[in-house]
């Protein structure tokens, strides 16, 4: 057993993976970027430039931020997400043009792909390394909510982050992402049976954890079965919410509602906690295709007009999305090596945006 492990105070390190979970999801500018940009004058074809510019980077580091996650540490690579975040919102404050709003998403999501993956991994670790693995479902689901509720709640204070400016309101954001970082600082390291890395031996690193990542892919066909149905409901349900809000938008009578409304409507997923446990009883390919004929079911309600149908769809579909992916994760990581943890997840989060390609423009046309 590592001698680090007496030290090791789980209560302290779920304390700051929870206040990560806040910051992260609690951007009041980031929740309305959209928004923002527009009022400062850029259009449409502007701004869809400026997020297929955040995808792109996304697509392209997500399994190599896993990589590092999993060679160089999780604190380690924590600290760089959240570094990215500060850099960010600093970066959209100073902008002018768009080269700079680019420049600022792009760093962002370079921040969310260091981000994914070691998270998961970190938790996970810790959990067990304090003996506590048995209870990894029930305290990823409390990070789940804190991280929904949140990010509901920056949606919800959407009037008051654009009366207070631009500027102002992503300055705010760069606060927030500093006690990120200083989260981060706080998070201990799992102890793990890796050798030192130096810059000689850094390449040889990626490419063994790089090889590990393949092999285990290759040899483990229920982790790979696992990961394809997580995503693929998982698409399904991120674009019928996508959808609903203009759904909601358009049956909103009152206008002062819509804010509510948006802010109700991104609540199921923070009550997946409720449904992981019943679902983690059962086999992953019955809860998958439970999980994803509630979600079908509910894009088949959401194609309606009346308003309480369209936040019911919405809080189902975020419920069961949630809910089957704290279980799948929990199946993965009982599954994945600690070597090659994060890499995995990665290519997990990689498998949900092959998905999302295709099916982004089917779920446009039948919500047309």
């Amino acid at each position: 057993m590592p001698k680090n492990i007496k030290q090791f105070s789980i209560s302290k390190q779920k304390l700051a993976l929870l206040v990560l979970e806040w910051s992260v999801g609690f951007r009041p500018a980031g929740s309305v970027w959209v928004l923002l940009l527009a009022l400062r004058g850029f259009s449409l074809v502007e701004i869809g430039l400026a997020e297929a510019v955040f995808h792109i980077v996304s697509l392209c580091c997500e399994l190599p931020s896993g990589v590092l996650a999993d060679v160089l540490g999780r604190k380690r690579t924590l600290m760089a997400s959240h570094i990215m975040f500060v850099l960010s919102a600093l970066l959209m404050v100073a902008s002018r043009g768009m080269a700079g709003v680019c420049l600022s998403l792009a760093v962002s999501a370079l921040g969310y792909n260091l981000e994914s993956g070691t998270r998961e991994a970190i938790t996970y670790e810790s959990m067990l390394q304090a003996g506590q693995g048995a209870d990894y479902l029930k305290f990823s689901s409390l990070q789940n909510g804190v991280y929904r509720f949140n990010a509901s709640g920056a949606m919800l204070l959407a009037g008051a982050t654009v009366l207070l400016g631009w500027r102002r309101a992503y300055l705010l954001d760069t606060g927030i992402a500093l006690i990120g970082l200083t989260a981060a600082l706080t998070v201990r390291e799992p102890a793990r049976d890796v050798p030192g890395i130096t810059l000689r031996t850094l390449p040889a690193a990626l490419g063994e954890t790089v090889r590990g990542a393949w092999a285990l892919l290759r040899s483990d066909g229920v982790a790979v079965r696992i990961m394809v149905l997580n995503a693929l409901v998982g698409a399904c349900a991120t674009l019928t919410g996508f959808y609903l809000q203009e759904k909601v938008e358009a049956a909103v009578t009152v206008p002062a509602l819509l804010g509510p409304a948006l802010f109700a409507l991104g609540l199921g997923g923070g009550l997946a906690g409720l449904l992981t446990g019943r679902l983690d009883r059962l086999p992953h390919p019955k809860a998958a295709a439970l999980t994803g004929a509630g979600v079908l079911l509910c894009a088949l309600a959401a194609r309606g007009t009346c308003l309480p149908v369209l936040m019911a769809s919405g809080l189902l579909a975020g419920l069961l999305d949630d809910s089957l992916q704290l279980v799948s994760d929990k199946r993965l990581n009982d599954r994945f090596p600690s070597a090659q943890r994060a890499t995995l997840i990665s290519v997990s989060s990689m498998i949900f945006s092959v998905f999302m390609i295709p099916l982004s423009p089917l779920f446009g046309w039948w919500f047309s």
